[in-house]
């Protein structure tokens, strides 16, 4: 049992609880989203909270309550990296190059695909709307919360980290090049609105909220040393759980809402189908990329949950920032975030432990 690892200070019925929500994670985040859905003022409350502002070229940038969380939990990810394997962070270019040419590639492909397949649709705003929300989607760097599930799930924190980051400090330029890309396969305002967003700069807040908090994670490792990590370790696992699920809450009690008041049956069933396949089939590659290559089963776990979330959360403010004139457009976003979420809480409750028997 987890929760009587040697060092382990957790009170035994606390550890009890922390042992059962890892071992139904999967319905815990659905019961989170079901919170989100019924019970969101709290959550709306409580993601509202501000501790403050820095400056960042000339601008002003919030620190609230989700940034501290996202921070910390990638703080937690960078502190699971053992220091020896420091190294290797971008060391595994055969695994991390092919990735993130896939990572770029296939959903811009799958979104092409899906443009022309649609081409028949009663209602085309509809269409570009779905096109506009997914395309702003893919654009957005691998999800730092990636690292968290990947370090949950037993994966290679190396190379996770690995992916985060190089996707992060190449995302003004390949997130730049995908809103271009999707651009083209819209019309009219929703086209001018995609190479309006692609001229912002998407880097200050995804380096800032991944990339430093990372880095710091697996400085304290390498200067605190292994006997500490030792210590402390038990408490990693439950810790990134509880402020996933926080996190989980907090961006659905946003967005759930928002959903309902837009409802739309035939567009909604549009929207499932759409993101749900491209979902599914980038979870699914990251799979089928580490058979290909012949990687280890800690590497294949890493390469899953790499290619299977995105930062979606980042891609939620720029949608309501620069294109709120397009409110339908916003939901794709909302129900791809949902999606991925639970197809990631599937993976790691039954595709990976099962695959590991």
């Amino acid at each position: 049992m987890e929760n009587k690892e040697e060092g382990s200070s957790v009170p035994r019925g606390l550890g009890w609880l922390l042992d059962r929500l890892h071992r139904h994670f999967f319905w815990a985040l659905i019961a989170a989203h079901g919170l989100a859905a019924f019970v969101p003022d709290l959550g709306q409350r409580i993601r509202r909270l501000t501790f403050g502002s820095i400056p960042i070229f000339g601008e002003s940038f919030s620190i609230s309550l989700p940034v501290v969380l996202l921070f910390l939990l990638l703080w937690n990810s960078g502190f699971g990296v053992p220091g020896g394997r420091l190294g290797k962070l971008f060391g595994n270019l055969r695994a991390l190059v092919p990735s993130l040419l896939v990572n770029f590639l296939l959903p811009l492909l799958f979104l092409a695909a899906l443009r022309a397949s649609l081409g028949l649709w009663h209602n085309q705003e509809e269409v570009e709307n779905l096109v506009m929300g997914l395309g702003i989607v893919v654009a957005m760097p691998i999800a730092g919360a990636s690292a968290a599930w990947c370090q949950n799930a037993g994966g290679d924190m190396a190379l996770s980290l690995g992916l985060v980051l190089s996707s992060t400090v190449l995302s003004p330029f390949l997130g730049s090049l995908s809103l271009h890309s999707v651009a083209s396969m819209v019309g009219g305002d929703y086209a001018e609105d995609l190479h309006e967003m692609a001229g912002h700069g998407m880097g200050v807040f995804l380096i800032l909220c991944v990339v430093l908090p990372s880095l710091l994670g697996i400085l304290v490792r390498h200067r605190a040393g292994e006997t500490f990590f030792a210590r402390v370790r038990p408490a990693l696992r439950p810790a990134n759980e509880l402020i996933l699920l926080w996190l989980i809450y907090m961006n659905a009690a946003a967005a759930l809402p928002y959903a309902f008041r837009y409802f739309d049956a035939d567009f909604l069933a549009m929207l499932l189908v759409g993101a749900g396949i491209l979902c599914l089939l980038r979870f699914q590659c990251g799979e089928w990329l580490g058979r290909l290559l012949r990687v280890s089963l800690p590497e294949r776990t890493a390469l899953v949950y790499g290619l299977g979330m995105n930062n979606n959360g980042s891609g939620l403010v720029l949608a309501v920032l620069t294109v709120p004139d397009h409110p339908r457009a916003i939901l794709p976003i909302v129900i791809y975030t949902l999606l991925q979420q639970i197809t990631a809480a599937w993976y790691y409750s039954y595709w990976i432990p099962r695959r590991n028997i």
